[in-house]
């Protein structure tokens, strides 16, 4: 009987177990949740940056030329006026010695030039001067004669008129000698200028001088029998008969022939002057090219001297900071103007910090912000918004924020930085905790309990702070799951724990 009593209890207490068990796995599940409601929220935006300077600045070769060393290697923090780049400095000494060379010889050139222009307008002005003074004396002593011989042979046409046929033939034959004293001027000129052009070419040119100077030749055989002429017409002319004129007349007539005789000659000699020089007078167009040619020989020099005195200064640091970037390397070749180095200024520093999507729409210039640098902490404050965003390491677009920072601190540009954003305090907006708010594609979501379920609902997030975020899209008193295994429950009955801190 006993031995049936322990069985049955046995049996009792099974069964209250299993039905115990039963009714605890029908149960729902608990959910922790919170009340959404209203709080006020004392944002920040948390991130990383990397360390830059304040500014830019490319540092561009002053030289033309090849560079002999570099003073500085990337990563080397300097000075104004520090020496970059050193130059090889033979090249740009014989840059200036040719340039000198090209300025002294073209201004040996111009002052030949100028020298020989002088030279021929005195020859061309003073035989200008003769030609005119000769013309003077001639028509005087033409009229001298002229006189005596109307009043001496006035009755005797037949010896005027022939005296008058011989200074007809006379001039004639004159005119011819100083035609032919022209063409031998001539020659004398062609020769020359063969003779300076072609002195490279020697057999050409004794040719062509050869050619020349027989032909100068003839000219001056036919000079010589046209004097011939002049003097045998000259000769019959002053045998005429001298009928009616006196011993003192006649010397006197012969005087006045004889002085026009010489005056034709130099006539003809300043013709012949007057033609050389124009032949060889060099002209103003040839001048001026000489002296443009002489201007730009020296400013070519002048700028291998700057050039020089460039090179042997080198290139210097035109403000303070950390060399970031160098384009050349020894023996390098350098355009005035290159680019050869980068330095980022230490005189301030940036902070370039990447930020969502959902955050930078909080963010504006003027904001304070905490940048840590190991274990220091600096203040620093938004200077510029980038307004073209850029990847993540994850590929994700993002915005860029430059928080400016200064300090006397030497910072290590390229590092990076915690920073901590210090945004406007929201008073009286509806919030939930951070770790209930959950992000995917289509934006942010949250988990909420309605009529007991577990539901996904899409939000609009705004400000934040290590606690709390802004949300729109639920209403003040909604319960809103905030429970890490949640996703599991998505659908399901569950019990509502309140949270408690």
């Amino acid at each position: 009987m006993t031995k049936n009593i322990k069985c049955i209890i046995i049996a009792l207490i099974i069964i209250a177990c299993v039905g115990a068990g039963v009714w605890y796995f029908l149960q729902p599940d608990e959910m922790i949740v919170v009340v959404a409601e209203k709080n006020t929220i004392s944002p920040e935006v948390n991130g990383t940056g990397r360390i830059s300077g304040g500014r830019k600045i490319t540092v561009y070769s002053d030289v033309t030329g090849l560079v002999d060393s570099r003073a500085v290697q990337i990563g080397d923090r300097v000075k104004s006026g520090d020496k970059l780049v050193n130059y090889v400095v033979d090249n740009s000494q014989l840059q200036v010695d040719l340039a000198r060379t090209d300025a002294e010889y073209s201004q040996k050139i111009l002052d030949a030039d100028k020298d020989k222009k002088a030279k021929y307008e005195k020859m061309m002005n003073d035989s200008t001067a003769q030609i005119n003074n000769c013309a003077q004396t001639y028509t005087r002593l033409e009229e001298e004669l002229r006189t005596i011989a109307n009043k001496t042979y006035g009755e005797d046409r037949f010896i005027a008129d022939v005296k008058k046929q011989y200074d007809t033939d006379i001039l004639k034959l004159q005119a011819q000698v100083a035609q032919k004293q022209q063409d031998v001027a001539r020659t004398e000129v062609e020769i020359k200028k063969i003779e300076l052009l072609t002195d490279d070419e020697e057999e050409a040119s004794k040719e062509k001088v050869d050619k020349k100077t027989d032909k100068a030749k003839d000219y001056i055989d036919s000079i010589a029998d046209l004097n011939r002429k002049i003097a045998d017409i000259e000769i019959d002319r002053m045998t005429l008969p001298e009928e009616g004129m006196d011993a003192a007349t006649h010397e006197k007539y012969l005087e006045i022939q004889a002085n026009m005789e010489t005056v034709l000659k130099l006539w003809s000699e300043a013709r012949y002057q007057k033609e050389f020089a124009q032949n060889m007078l060099v002209s103003n167009g040839d001048i001026y090219s000489r002296e443009q040619q002489v201007a730009l020989n020296n400013r070519n020099l002048l700028d291998a001297e700057k050039n020089l005195s460039r090179a042997q200064a080198g290139t210097k640091a035109t403000a303070d900071g950390i060399v970031t970037a160098c384009f050349i390397d020894k023996g390098a070749s350098v355009e005035k103007g290159a680019a050869i180095m980068e330095i980022e200024s230490d005189d301030e520093y940036l902070i370039k910090m990447k930020v969502s999507k959902f955050d930078i729409t909080s963010i504006r210039t003027g904001q304070k912000a905490e940048v840590r640098i190991g274990d220091k902490v600096y203040d620093g404050e938004v200077e510029r918004i980038n307004q073209s965003a850029e990847n993540d390491s994850s590929g994700k677009a993002k915005a860029v924020v430059e928080i400016k920072i200064q300090t006397k601190d030497d910072l290590i540009v390229g590092l990076d930085a915690d920073v901590t954003l210090k945004l406007d305090e929201k008073a009286d907006t509806l919030g939930v905790p951070n770790e209930c708010i959950f992000d995917d594609d289509e934006g942010s979501y949250l988990y909420m309990i309605k009529d007991g379920v577990v539901t996904k609902v899409y939000v609009t997030t705004g400000v934040k702070d290590n606690a709390v975020t802004e949300v729109e899209g639920i209403q003040e008193g909604d319960h809103v799951v905030m429970d890490p295994s949640v996703i599991e429950y998505v659908g399901e009955e569950v019990k509502e724990v309140l949270y408690t801190e």
